[in-house]
């Protein structure tokens, strides 16, 4: 019989034909979590392939659904669905309750937790003068000036169809590219630009109401970076990581020195040189590096984006909005998944308020779908009487019940994870349609 090989136990054990792995696991008495009882609607039984890869059964339609909603990497398999024809090496990637815990906080924005090797363009932005500029307003009218200034900003980042990642003090980390949409270069170029026309517009505001006003300064870079959810609970969030994002932050730097106000790396500049006009270039080492690079100072973009353009996409009120069911198409009381930047959401319609939610109960995620939409506004998870308001996303139960079959042991583990809230959308009714805005709430 073939020979399963388990790390990091160390230890090994044979396995029947027709038998999956995490079967094999469980009958020879080596712990292998499987919130789900092994129905391959959960990944807490995800494992590592070492060696043997060529051995193991091909993904099955639930292993591969799976696996493409949180981007599981080559060779990692769930052990409820793989069987072999010989001897296979893996590691068993959740041991223990923290990994439990772990595991539950899975993929948000369609970016699994082990991580995705990308190539963005990642744009930095920062005020210039801000620190003189608030020594004479009071704190209350720094706190307005700044979220007008993120407004403003906002909207010509989101229009252009880049991300704000990230929020540093004044400055803002947005990263383009991340939605297969194309041409991400050009488009956050063409969003620094517009950016520093904003800014002019926004300067005799600040003059007039405040008799002062400050600049900012972007840069922008292109290459690798590793995109990911990193924190835990309702601190998670999506994070790019890489020597791009600190190239990126670097350039921006740059400008004070060069006197500039928007630079590019020369890796970004290659690839739209045709589609730009140039003020400038300079030649400079960046702080924390040794060698010189070259930066394009850039005025403007030449013609439009070639990124794909689609009807089903709006901005208005500085989000971006995604066209879903037709409102006729959604009776009172009824619900529906739909699948949205590789995400399933769940709309439901109550006494004609239609709310979204993530069709994943925050505490396994497992499905939601087929849970019953209570009179109160709420829906019930059908797999460990977990209950959750649709406005809110507020967690009424949590787990109150597990399902038969599920070990005491795990059971135990399962009802001691942290409580989160589901996570819920914003909804608009417009031209006959249900909008919905994929920010969370």
């Amino acid at each position: 019989m073939p020979q399963l090989n388990i790390a990091p136990d160390n230890i090994q054990i044979e396995i029947k034909d027709g038998e999956s792995i995490l079967t094999a696991c469980l009958r020879n008495n080596v712990s292998h979590l499987h919130a789900c009882g092994g129905m391959g609607r959960c990944s807490t039984c995800r494992i590592a392939v070492s060696e043997g890869i060529e051995n193991c059964s091909p993904p099955n339609e639930k292993e591969q659904t799976l696996a493409e909603k949180i981007d599981l990497p080559p060779g990692f398999r769930l052990a409820c669905q793989t069987e072999v024809t010989g001897d296979v090496h893996f590691r068993r990637l959740l041991l223990d309750k923290r990994d439990l815990v772990l595991a539950n906080q899975l993929n948000k924005e369609k970016f699994g937790p082990v991580g995705t090797s990308r190539k963005p363009a990642i744009m930095f932005s920062d005020i210039r003068g801000f620190t003189p500029f608030t020594e004479s307003v009071s704190s209350y009218d720094i706190m307005y000036i700044l979220n007008r200034y993120f407004d403003i900003m906002g909207e010509v980042i989101i229009r252009n169809g880049g991300q704000i990642n990230n929020y540093i003090g004044d400055a803002i980390l947005a990263v383009f590219g991340l939605e297969n949409s194309g041409d991400p270069i050009f488009r956050s170029v063409k969003a620094g630009v517009e950016m520093l026309e904003a800014m002019d517009e926004f300067k005799p505001y600040l003059e007039q109401s405040f008799g002062k006003a400050f600049d900012i300064g972007v840069g922008i870079h292109y290459g690798d970076a590793i995109v990911g959810m990193v924190g835990t609970g309702s601190s998670q969030r999506l994070t790019v990581i890489g020597e791009t994002v600190n190239t990126a932050s670097r350039i921006e730097s740059a400008n004070k020195e060069a006197g500039t106000r928007l630079l590019i790396s020369e890796e970004a500049y290659e690839q739209i040189k045709d589609r730009v006009e140039v003020e400038d270039f300079v030649r400079m080492k960046l702080k924390g590096t040794s060698q010189r690079k070259t930066l394009y100072e850039i005025s403007k973009v030449i013609g439009v984006t070639t990124a794909r353009q689609s009807d089903s996409i709006r901005f208005f009120s500085g989000h971006k909005w995604h066209k879903t069911l037709p409102v006729e198409d959604l009776e009172p009381g009824e619900k529906k998944k739909f699948r949205l930047e590789s995400e399933n959401i769940l709309l439901v319609n109550l006494e004609d308020q239609v709310f979204a939610v993530d069709n994943v109960c925050p505490h396994m995620h497992l499905p939601l779908d087929m849970g019953q939409v209570s009179d109160n506004g709420t829906i019930l998870c059908p797999f460990h009487d977990s209950e959750f308001c649709l406005k809110t996303g507020e967690a009424k139960r949590w787990a109150e019940t597990m399902p038969e079959g599920v070990p005491e042991s795990f059971s135990g583990l399962m009802k001691n994870i942290k409580v989160c809230a589901l996570t819920t959308f914003m909804t608009h009714i417009e031209d006959g349609f249900i909008w919905v805005c994929m920010s969370k709430k």
